[in-house]
């Protein structure tokens, strides 16, 4: 838990006490209030520090999990008056911070590279700056406006085909995310936003074999463990079975017993559907480390859960499948006591499988390595490939390995002879067709099944949104985590947008939320600024590893993981228990969506949401080609819903 918040003015007026009073009722869950008066306004720390160089006349507000030992008393006010906010990147850390700066009259405000600390900000030029670990503690000021951000919803609304930048943005017009991994140096005049992120690959020079790199990720992951649980009473995880959760459970286990500590709980989330099944991985992991394990199921009222995410986030759900899902353990841990929730949430971003090694073979024409390598991929039969053919799994060893070579090629020569002659495109493939030898046969019948997958799905749909709205609410452009996600790709085939993106830094948040609402931190051990470096910095044959991905966890943790999670090479796939929920929440709010004079309906296309509505309820379609439809049909009910949820225009502060 914890929390910072405040208010800083530069017009010389006094603080409003009625502001000081909203603000600190409506994050008291966050921590017991501790308040520091500057001369132009306040600073207010729940569960947190207040830190204070007189000498220097720096004072700051934090919210911060300091990882490590070799870390000063008040880290960030010696930091910042040492070498200015650009130093918060020698700290591994996850934290949200004020510094009021007397001597330049200025107010930084900063947090963590992955945006696991929220701090949101609004800011009036020659007025005030104000910010707060929650909106709604912004919304609740006298001088601000509530007026929801439609900008917002295009975005929101959108089905992504790629990583979207997380930008500055909230669901509310005049009120800002300060973006992870940089700081802002707010003025009297101007706000201005700098990264401070920076990543050093330089310190893993000396590894040179594979053991090297996953010697070091066993030992960074352990630290980082250690660091979160430090302190804490009693610790709780979230353990799906996957390799993710699985690590996080199994070494915090071993932390804990090395201590001499009480039992981890480890809780995992039973859907009860055939796709998401991973009870078997589950139990190995529970057998092998006798942890106080509890199966739950998610909380049965979805439409309760989604209006309680709402209030709580303030703003529309973010995960796919309803926070039904992730209550179910947070009310779990409460009753037991859990002080911390660790979570394995996207570590499959941080450490990656790598298989972009093959796309880097095939660029440097090392045909050799490359069919090496692809016979290496696709042997591991738990990979499933259906986006080349429907029934990959059902397919021999053989007739996989030619159909994944035909698609490579034929995918890569397109994609980079687009536009070029076709003459040129045909010699090419025959000239590395020499090498691989695919029957003419073979090449007719990749193109045949593109066809027809096409043609089956040629009305797949991208968003529901009337035009009339894109055309009042075209895209524009924001600022955004993009130049630094860009920045952090240390080769042209490490991707930093796969980590800094603003589907993940979002779920931070919102888990964020959810464990200040229930009384525990939510912690992400890989997001621990030193396996993010050793993840961004390992070479791509390293993390393949022999065509199964992900070596630096396979290896690091042999013998720490049970076998069965080490070969693994499946996920659970949540589309069976998504369509069950999102048919659920639309039955149970179908009657709201038949008035016409809804708010959705200036936003929403009838037809579109028909032939969306559709999909999700045909018994004919297949249920794994219903994610896209089951993400847009959930958006928009939780859109809906968010906006019935808001005061209506002759409240106070409703701007018409």
């Amino acid at each position: 838990m914890g929390g910072i918040a405040g208010l800083v003015r530069f017009d010389g007026q006094a603080i409003v006490e009625s502001d000081t009073l909203s603000i600190t009722k409506l994050l008291r869950h966050r921590g017991n209030v501790t308040s520091y008066q500057i001369d132009q306004g306040i600073l207010l720390a729940f569960g947190g520090k207040i830190e204070l160089d007189k000498p220097a006349q720096t004072f700051a507000t934090v919210d911060a999990d300091v990882f490590g030992n070799a870390t000063p008393d008040q880290p960030f006010t010696t930091k910042y008056t040492r070498n200015g906010p650009i130093a918060f990147n020698e700290l591994n850390a996850d934290f949200a911070v004020a510094i009021w700066d007397a001597n330049r009259y200025t107010l930084c405000l900063s947090r963590d590279t992955m945006g696991v600390k929220p701090l949101y900000y609004v800011y009036q030029p020659g007025r005030f700056c104000a910010f707060a670990s929650e909106i709604k503690a912004l919304l609740a000021l006298h001088e601000v406006v509530v007026k929801p951000n439609q900008n917002k919803f295009r975005e929101y609304l959108t089905w992504p085909t790629q990583y979207i930048p997380y930008t500055i943005e909230t669901f509310y017009e005049d009120i800002y995310n300060v973006l992870p991994g940089h700081y802002l140096q707010v003025s009297a005049q101007n706000v201005k936003a700098h990264s401070y992120w920076s990543v050093n690959t330089k310190k893993f020079n000396g590894l040179n074999t594979p053991e090297d790199y996953s010697s070091l990720f066993r030992e960074y992951f352990t630290t980082a463990i250690s660091d979160r649980i430090a302190g804490k009473k009693l610790v709780g995880s979230h353990l799906s079975g996957g390799l993710d959760s699985s690590s996080v459970s199994s070494v915090s286990q071993r932390v804990l017993l090395s201590q001499h500590r009480p039992t981890l709980h480890t809780f995992n989330i039973d859907t009860e559907q055939p796709y998401a099944e991973e009870q078997k991985y589950v139990q190995a992991v529970v057998d092998k480390y006798a942890t106080q394990h509890h199966r739950v199921r998610p909380l049965p009222d979805v439409v309760d859960s989604v209006l309680k995410i709402s209030h709580m986030f303030d703003r529309p759900e973010q995960f796919i499948i309803p926070s039904s899902f992730h209550f179910s353990v947070s009310v779990q841990a409460q009753q037991l006591g859990c002080d911390i929730l660790l979570t394995g949430h996207d570590g499959d971003s941080v450490i990656a499988n790598c298989f972009e090694y093959l796309d880097q073979l095939f660029d440097a024409n090392d045909w050799e390595r490359f069919q090496k390598a692809s016979q290496e991929f696709v042997t591991n039969c738990g990979y499933n490939l259906s986006y080349i053919h429907p029934k990959w799994l059902q397919l021999s060893h053989q007739m996989k390995l030619t159909k994944y070579f035909a698609h490579t090629i034929t995918s890569t020569i397109k994609k980079n002879f687009r536009g070029k002659a076709y003459s040129n495109l045909l010699a090419t493939f025959q000239d590395q067709n020499r090498f691989f030898d695919i029957p003419a046969t073979a090449i007719i019948a990749y193109f045949y099944d593109r066809l027809i997958n096409k043609w089956q799905f040629r009305a797949q749909i991208d968003d529901a949104l009337t035009a009339d709205f894109k055309q009042r609410f075209p895209h524009r452009q924001q600022q955004s985590t993009e130049s630094l996600a860009t920045s952090l790709s240390t080769d042209k085939y490490v991707i930093g947008k796969q980590i800094l993106n603003t589907t993940n830094v979002t779920c931070n948040e919102q888990f964020n939320h959810i464990g200040a609402y229930y009384g525990h931190d939510y912690s992400f051990p890989f997001f621990d600024k030193n396996i993010i470096e050793l993840g961004l910095s390992t070479p791509l044959v390293v993390g393949f590893d022999h065509g199964r991905g992900r070596g630096l966890i396979r290896n690091g943790l042999q013998g720490i993981l049970p076998s069965i999670i080490v070969e693994r090479v499946t996920k659970a796939n949540f589309v069976e228990y998504g369509n069950i929920s999102v048919r659920e929440l639309y039955e149970a709010t179908h009657e709201q969506f038949a008035s016409p004079s809804h708010a959705i309906w200036e936003i929403i296309d009838r037809k579109e949401f028909a032939k969306i509505l559709g999909f999700v309820i045909n018994p004919h379609m297949p249920i794994v080609k219903k994610t896209r439809y089951n993400w847009l049909l959930s958006r928009i009910i939780y859109l809906a819903l968010w906006l019935g949820s808001l005061p209506q225009p002759n409240t106070k502060h409703i701007r018409k």
